[in-house]
């Protein structure tokens, strides 16, 4: 009887503990941003609304006009939508401007950063 009490609190010990783990990642995640590619459909779009459904700022690129539109329909103010071709050096460079824009806008971020 003792050997299955001392399991189960071990058990409750130890959920807790995962619980607490990941509202600390989220508590870290909430004022910065998290950017994610292939947004339009798919993984990409669950994680983009998944994230921003639990509060973390999130830049989603997506590849077509249609995409981004849905996805600004179906999450909050938090989520920016670029429009970005992984494929295409140009469609690169100017999803990078728009995050500048974002961060600057949002986060007060100045500074030197990579150029592509």
């Amino acid at each position: 009887m003792i050997n299955i009490a001392c399991i189960f609190v071990l058990y409750v010990a130890y959920k807790f503990y995962e619980y607490q783990k990941g509202k600390q990642l989220l508590d870290k995640l909430s004022n910065r941003y998290v950017f994610i590619t292939g947004c339009d459909t798919g993984f990409g779009n669950e994680l983009a609304r998944l994230l921003d459904r639990q509060g973390v700022p999130v830049i989603a690129g997506c590849l077509t006009e249609k995409g981004s539109a849905n996805l600004k329909k179906q999450a909050s103010s938090r989520l920016h939508v670029v429009l970005l071709d992984v494929t295409d050096q140009t469609s690169i460079r100017n999803a990078v401007e728009s995050v500048k824009q974002i961060l600057q806008k949002s986060a007060g971020i100045t500074g030197a950063s990579a150029s592509i």
